[in-house]
This record gives structure tokens, C-alpha cells and sequence, in this order.
């Protein structure tokens, strides 16, 4: 009995480029930074970052939920907000975005799909609500507070919301999370399991979020919106954190055939491999993630040439830059005809949300016709020189694209998709 093919067939998005499929492709075409000067950042205790992110039209600063603002509004009551946190809230606009984009209705939902997601938790929430018990007391302090804050919360919080009854679990293997999520739910219409998976990825982006990173030096000391993210360029030094949601619903080629569902993209195969070395390093030959282009390969059972296009997981930190341009030409060494881009240099690097991020990004692209490049790649690092790193947008389409997402602990995940043409 042959494996179901599975496709991709709704995405919804709120991030650093907007919160429309339309204006995200304009945007990612003409190679449009979402990059700001973030006066919390540089304002902060010790702080030499100053460069950041934010979701257009979006506001989740006040400290209650009931005040949060979205573009197109939202039918969430206070009940519903009280368990939310802001990345939450973005992605319960992306999800409903992507059933939108599927054409798919909350009633078509049920038991016959499942749900897993990606995020950190929010840190914010999780600090306000302990110091909340450490100052007043257990009986005082919010019975929201767990359910607000931690790892879990996108799971539960959207499965209640669109009244999801399949599998469900939540993700956190550091920046690689969301493509875990998306790898295993292929799995599961794969093993006839689920007919279709929605896979969402968000993060809050906040100063929570993101200044931790600059304990670790990895984020950009830049002050400088249009140069302050630099992947595979001798001039990067750290990344520039992002936030906000991406939502996929795939489903199996049967199921989106029977009820006239938009196809957009092709799920292939993925792989997976951890490098076994340091919590915070990676292994400097990149054994884990030539493990997982390696197995994703085998899974799609296609050989190196058949790639196109790489969206690399570079962030624009010194090491990991190097590491996966090493990588990429140890598994493609002699493919003359392929490509590798970093779109981080116009979203930044949304952490957990970057693997389905990513791919909604080169799906966009290849539903438009051109390929992306590395935005502002002026200086290309002679040590990742190895590989063809354009900067420029090509004015064709990548017909078979791999991403790579790489986290802490070296984890490491790639999937390989294939752009849609009526069979």
C-alpha cells in the first residue's frame, strides 16, 4: 500500500512583514525589511541592542488582553483572553487565516484534525505572574497564570478555540520546534492517523523574548534597521529576534481533492539529527544537520541534484552561519545549480516560529514566480563561500526547495516541498 501524498493547502501569517499573504509577498519580492529601532531594547539595563521587530497593525502591549487590538478584530471574549498570551493572539489570526485560505470551516474540523504547534512559552506573562505569587501570595495571584505562560499554552489555547479533537502536542526543540511540529505531522496522515494537521508556530517577540540573547552575544549590535541583519555576510554579528505566528494546514492529497481544496505546495520528506555536542554550539562539521538533509533526501526519495533552492536556517550569528554553509556543501558538493538564501535577512529570526515561517515564506514564492536571495549580501564570508549564495531574487521559481531549522542542543530538521502544478 503506497503512503499518502501530502499537501499543503492554507496559510495564515502574522510577522514581522505584515499580517496578509498579498502584502508579505510584495514585500519579500522587493526584498522589505521588517526591521525597527525599538526604544525598550536600547533603553534597557546594559543593553547594546537596539534593533527589532514588531507585527504591523497589531498591539499587545497593555498588560490585559481585553485591550489587544488585531487588523481584522476578533470574536475572543474576556474569558477566552484571560488564557491567552501575544503570541497566542497572533495565532489565533493566523489560524483562522489559514482555515480562510484552505477553505475550511471551524465545523470541518472535529476529530478528523489534529493540531500541534511551537513556541517557548511567554516569558512575559511567566515573569508577571511570579512575581504576582511572590508578592501577594498563592490565593491572590491569578488562576490564569500557568495557562497563560507556559510551554504548552498554544496548544491547549488554540485547540479549545477552534474545538479541535484529534491529535494534539506541542513542540520545543529551541529554533528547530516548528519544524519538528510540521515534520511529525506528515507523519501522521502519512500513517493514516489524521487527514489533515494544522501546524502553527509562534512567539511573543517581546523584550522577554528576545534580549535574553543578548546575555549570549547572539544578537545584533547594529543601529542600523537596513544592516542589522546580515546572514552569510563577514559584517553580521548576532540576529535580530522577531515574533508574531505562522499556521500551515496540510492534508493528505485524497482529502484536499475531495473537496476542491486549493493546493499550494507538495510536502516531500523530512529528516531529522541532533549533533550530540554542545547545548549552545553547534557541531562544528554539522554533523546533525547533514544528517537531516541527508534523510530527507532519502525520505523523498530524491538525489541531491533535485534540489533547487535552500532557504538556510542562518541567522547571522558568527558560528552557525559557517557551520551550515560547511554543511550544505558536504551533502551538494558539485550540484552547480543550486541556490541558498536566508530569508532572515528581512524577518529576523522568530525562534521557534522559524521552520513553518520559512517555508510559508518560499511557498509564497514560488506561488509568485521567483525565487528569494539574501537581502543586503554585500560581503559574502569567504568561509561560506563554498556554496551559491545570491543576492538578488531570482525572476524564476524553485521548483523543489529544502529549509533547514537548527536549535539549541543541536537539533536539527529539514523538509523538502515541491511547488504545485495541476496533475
Amino acid at each position: 500500500m503506497s503512503s499518502p501524498r501530502i499537501v499543503i493547502t492554507g496559510m495564515g501569517l502574522a510577522c514581522a512583514l505584515g499580517h496578509d499573504l498579498e502584502t508579505i509577498t510584495q514585500k519579500l519580492n522587493t526584498q522589505t525589511h521588517g526591521f525597527s529601532h525599538r526604544k525598550e531594547y536600547s533603553g534597557f539595563k546594559g543593553s547594546r541592542i537596539s534593533i527589532g521587530t514588531e507585527i504591523p497593525d497589531f498591539d499587545t502591549s497593555s498588560r490585559y488582553a481585553e485591550d489587544w487590538t488585531s487588523p481584522n478584530g476578533h470574536c475572543l471574549n474576556k474569558e477566552n483572553l484571560k488564557a491567552l498570551n501575544p503570541h497566542c493572539f497572533y495565532a489565533y489570526h493566523a489560524v483562522t487565516q489559514a482555515l480562510a485560505h484552505a477553505q475550511l470551516s471551524s465545523l470541518e474540523l472535529g476529530d478528523e484534525t489534529g493540531l500541534f504547534t511551537a513556541s517557548a512559552g511567554s516569558a512575559t506573562n511567566l515573569r508577571y505572574n511570579l512575581n504576582c505569587l511572590h508578592e501577594r501570595g498563592v490565593g491572590r495571584s491569578s488562576p490564569h497564570g500557568v495557562i497563560n505562560s507556559v510551554v504548552g499554552t498554544l496548544s491547549y489555547n488554540l485547540s479549545a478555540l477552534f474545538s479541535i479533537t484529534g491529535a494534539g502536542c506541542g513542540f520545543a526543540s529551541a529554533c528547530a520546534s516548528s519544524a519538528h511540529a510540521l515534520g511529525f505531522a506528515m507523519d501522521q496522515i502519512e500513517l493514516g492517523r489524521q487527514q489533515r494537521m494544522i501546524v502553527v508556530g509562534a512567539e511573543d517577540g517581546d523584550l522577554d523574548t528576545i534580549l535574553p540573547f543578548g546575555s549570549m552575544h547572539a544578537l545584533s549590535t547594529s543601529t542600523d534597521p537596513d544592516t542589522a541583519s546580515l546572514p552569510f555576510d563577514r559584517r553580521r554579528n548576532g540576529f535580530v529576534g522577531s515574533g508574531g505566528a505562522s499556521a500551515l494546514v496540510i492534508e493528505s492529497l485524497e482529502s484536499a481533492t475531495a473537496r476542491g481544496a486549493p493546493i499550494l505546495t507538495e510536502l516531500l520528506g523530512w529528516g531529522q539529527g541532533s549533533d550530540g555536542h554542545k547545548p549552545a554550539k553547534p557541531h562544528p562539521e554539522g554533523i546533525g544537520l547533514c544528517q537531516a538533509m541527508t534523510l530527507a533526501l532519502k525520505d523523498a526519495d530524491l538525489t541531491p541534484t533535485a534540489i533547487d533552492h535552500i532557504n538556510a536556517h542562518a541567522t547571522g550569528t558568527a558560528i552557525g552561519d559557517i557551520v551550515e554553509a560547511k554543511a550544505i556543501h558536504r551533502i551538494f558538493k558539485g550540484h552547480a545549480g543550486l541556490s541558498t538564501a536566508s530569508t532572515k535577512a528581512l524577518t529576523g529570526h522568530s525562534l521557534s516560529m522559524a521552520g513553518t515561517l520559512e517555508i510559508s515564506l518560499e511557498v509564497l514564492a514560488q506561488q509568485a514566480g521567483f525565487t528569494p536571495g539574501t537581502a543586503n549580501l554585500e560581503e559574502i564570508d569567504p568561509n561560506c563561500a563554498c556554496i551559491h549564495l545570491p543576492k538578488d531574487n531570482a525572476l524564476t521559481r524553485a521548483n523543489i526547495v529544502m529549509s533547514n531549522s537548527s536549535g539549541f542542543g543541536g537539533a536539527n530538521v529539514s523538509i523538502i516541498f515541491k511547488h504545485w502544478s495541476a496533475e
